[in-house]
């Protein structure tokens, strides 16, 4: 009686695998090898369902035991052929995966480019349209200053003229930010230098910049995303790390361009970093998708009380 029911109970199981496998033939987009072992499924179930007809008819006892010798040798051929050309299978998983991957680097890569589109546009605006407007206004302060005025009228005109001033070199500022000019007129090496000096400057921070790259161009998308993502670790510095020190290294060498940069901050867990949601670690995670996206090399290693340090590397 008991194997009665262990036997029924295999054919309803066996039965519902081979449902499912022949079900997910489409997934697979028809690959031979699911289909025979689907097949194999199917007649391995049917094999235990006539395996059940002698406990009901006694006198097939010999009928069933012919045929289930050929299903079992049928069954056999279907897995193993099956198991054969299931590579497929796995080549057309990870065909499909590399394709998701590329997919996913263009979807970045447009919205990357269309980012820095908009910025370069903004940031014409600001200069073509601002610029001249407050120009001409402090070119009417300044004309008022050269007149004689009492006290204080004059140090109203002066307070205007001053504003005007910031107002003017806050709105370079912003447009250097949003496109910077010496990135598209002198390349990478030049733009970091010139952002790394101009930090160094205002902040009380050491910035240290070497580079062999001066007189050297390559893809602008790449040199775009290295010089936003290094002006997002010095800002990450000094938000976070409470460094005295940066040091900067740009080099190419032959067709590999590498850029190392360490600080001697309070460092982090870069495993806790990366554990967390996105938006809770979004510096680092937009960096790392942002070289992911020129199909950069990234290493990062930082421990608590002992800085971070970060390597990247690109083909070009």
């Amino acid at each position: 009686m008991i194997t009665l029911v262990a036997l029924i109970i295999a054919i309803i199981l066996q039965f519902a695998g081979a449902l499912v496998a022949i079900g997910s033939i489409r997934m697979t987009r028809r690959a031979i090898s699911w289909i025979l072992l689907s097949v194999g499924f199917l007649l391995m179930a049917i094999q235990r369902f006539i395996e059940f007809i002698p406990y009901v008819w006694r006198e097939w006892e010999k009928d069933v035991a012919a045929i289930n010798t050929w299903l079992g040798i049928i069954t056999s051929v279907l897995i193993a052929v099956g198991i054969i050309l299931i590579r497929q299978i796995f080549d057309f998983l990870k065909k499909a995966e590399k394709q998701r991957q590329e997919a996913d680097k263009k979807v970045l890569n447009a919205v990357i480019q269309a980012e820095e589109k908009e910025r370069r546009r903004l940031a014409k605006d600001l200069h073509d349209g601002m610029g001249p407007l407050l120009s001409s206004a402090k070119m009417a302060i300044s004309s008022l200053v050269q007149q004689e005025q009492d006290s204080e009228k004059r140090r109203i005109i002066e307070n205007t003229d001053y504003v005007i001033s910031e107002a003017i070199r806050s709105l370079k500022e912003i447009s250097n930010n949003l496109s910077p000019h010496v990135l598209d007129n002198f390349g990478l090496a030049s733009a970091i230098k010139s952002f790394a000096s101009k930090v160094a400057s205002m902040q009380q921070i050491n910035i240290h910049f070497e580079s062999n790259m001066y007189d050297l161009r390559f893809d602008y998308n790449q040199e775009v995303i290295l010089y936003r993502v290094t002006c997002e670790l010095i800002n990450n510095t000094l938000k976070h790390a409470h460094a005295s020190n940066i040091h900067i290294q740009l080099s190419r060498h032959n067709k590999i361009i590498s850029l190392s940069y360490a600080d001697d901050g309070k460092g982090f867990d870069v495993n806790e970093i990366f554990h967390k949601t996105p938006t809770e670690g979004m510096g680092l995670h937009n960096i790392i998708n942002r070289l992911k996206s020129i199909k950069a090399i990234v290493n990062i290693d930082s421990e608590k009380g002992k800085g971070m340090r970060l390597i990247v590397i690109v083909n070009v």
